[in-house]
Parts: structure tokens; sequence; C-alpha cells
């Protein structure tokens, strides 16, 4: 069964996930922002080992971690969208400088597409192409039906408790990050758990009930 522990972190209070399982001693990680001594410490307490990190998009607020654990860990391979790809190395680019800071990942050793699939534990993390609030966005649905459990979601920027990521951004638009929402995660099981890039969690039925018809209607074009 997996475990998920969620930390809020840095500045802009973003959601990092550590996932593990009681079968392996093994762990991925979901947008280490930043606050590495965190991260650090549960991992240790848990007695884990890093091997997979994925980052939902390239904003720094999701990757500042990247470099830190990945000196610590460095057979882990951190995971990101062809599209945002750019943006772990490059701090202008992934608007690290915006917060006073330059944040630099290491290149990811692993180039993710729509549909892809990420093993861990036995589990598959399909990834799910969702661009709007950045080009390279991706949602991580696991299905634990195995375990009797519900389906899980983690959305990045794309989806948050009753609101849609903004797109005032380089790289955001609105018509992309609709098309997404209603597409790909609205198309999902309503029981689905949906783990946001900042915020509480919320459920796909709950977000159906709270964003307004005139935006399920939108027209848009890509």
């Amino acid at each position: 069964m997996l475990e998920i522990q969620k930390l809020r972190i840095g500045p802009l209070d973003s959601c990092c996930y550590i996932i593990s399982s009681e079968r392996c001693s093994e762990a991925m990680i979901i947008d280490p922002g930043g606050d590495v001594d965190q991260i650090l410490k549960l991992l240790d307490e848990k007695r884990l080992i890093l091997t997979v990190l994925i980052n939902t998009h390239g904003h720094g607020d999701h990757i500042g971690g990247n470099k830190e654990l990945k000196k610590v860990f460095p057979d882990a391979r951190i995971c990101i969208h062809q599209d945002d790809a750019e943006m772990l190395t490059d701090p202008f680019k992934n608007l690290s400088l915006l917060g006073g800071v330059r944040y630099s990942s290491p290149p990811a050793d692993r180039i993710l597409y729509h549909r892809d699939r990420v093993i861990f534990d036995g589990y598959i993390f399909e990834i799910i192409h969702l661009p709007g609030h950045t080009p390279g966005g991706i949602g991580i649905y696991v299905d634990r039906a195995n375990d009797g459990e519900v389906p899980l979601l983690f959305s990045g920027d794309t989806l948050l408790e009753g609101e849609i990521g903004r797109t005032n951004l380089p790289g955001g638009n609105h018509d992309h990050i609709v098309m997404s929402i209603k597409n790909c995660i609205f198309t999902l099981s309503e029981k689905t758990i949906v783990n946001p890039g900042h915020g509480p969690s919320t459920t796909v039925e709950a977000e159906k009930g709270r964003l307004c018809l005139d935006f399920l209607n939108e027209k848009t074009v890509l």
C-alpha cells in the first residue's frame, strides 16, 4: 500500500509529496520545491532512499530542491515533460530569479511524454500532459484499485482546490489549461483524489461542482 507524506515548503508554500511503500525502502518525490532539510529529515526518519524525482512542471518553486537531492542521491532519476525540460537548467526560464534566487537543477535523466508510465514498487504512475500553466505541465495518475482505494492524481499547478492554475506567466495559456482540465482531469473517476501543487487536496467530484458552468462550457481553441 502506498504511503504519501505531504510537505508544505518554500516561500510560496508549495506541496511536495514523498511517496513510499511498506514493501520497500525506496521513495519517489514529486515537486521538491525547496527546504531540502525537511525532505531529507523525513527520508532519514523513514530510512528511505530516493530513486525517482518527478517535477510536474518547471517553475522554480517546484524544482528548487532537485540539485541538493541529486547530490545526496546521485542515482535518483529526475523526470520532467519534454516541453518544460529546458526550464530545469535555466533560472530565467524557470522564473526563480523573480523570487530573488537562482535555481538551476541538473538536467532530466528521463524526458516524459503524454501517457508515459513510471513504475514504482509495482505501481503504475501514468503521465498526463496538462499544458496551460506551463507548456509541459503534467498530472501523475495512479489507480489503487488493487489496494481497495480510490485513484490519485498529482495535478501540479493545473487544478487546485476551487481554482485553476494561473496562466499569465511566460508559457501560460488559458485556453490550453481549460482544455486540459475538461478533457484530461474531469474525465477521470469523480472519486479521484486530487493532490495539487499548492493548498489542500480535493476530489474531481468536488472541483466539478465548484467550477462554474461558464468554465465547463467555455469554447477554446488549442
